[in-house]
């Protein structure tokens, strides 16, 4: 095949640099796959691993959807648990601890909600937030 020194220092310099190039594009391949798909909102992308993540501690967090209220996004996404004056007092397994003096909070972009889940209409670009508060 090749004979001189030149002509396999060719053929070494090729193979080197084919292996770069498929080692920088798999691993482009593949830490691509390795982001979750963001929903983007005018105040903070809420990423579907940061949903996964809260949704067993004391935050769970995600984005509003136009003409949808909180609780009915909320009741579609974990399991709520309300009790008989409607207060959301469960969400995913994780109950507020009236011994603890603990409650979950609703926040929508950041400030504390002023109206109850059922009554507050999202739009696409809201934050919503419920964090386990203290009284």
């Amino acid at each position: 095949m090749f004979t001189t020194k030149k002509g396999i220092l060719y053929v070494t310099s090729g193979i080197i640099a084919l292996v770069l190039i498929v080692n920088l594009s798999l691993g482009a391949y593949l830490s691509s796959r390795n982001q979750t798909s963001t929903i983007v909102n005018s105040h903070k992308v809420v990423t579907e691993k940061e949903q996964a993540a809260s949704s067993k501690k004391d935050s769970f967090v995600y984005n509003g959807v136009e003409g949808k209220n909180v609780l009915e996004i909320l009741q579609s996404k974990t399991t709520v648990k309300q009790n008989s004056s409607g207060l959301v007092v469960s969400i995913n397994g994780r109950q507020a601890d009236d011994k603890k003096q603990e409650f979950w909070a609703l926040y929508v972009n950041g400030e504390i909600a002023e109206v109850g889940p059922a009554t507050y209409q999202t739009k696409d670009e809201d934050r919503i937030e419920w964090k386990i508060g203290k009284y």
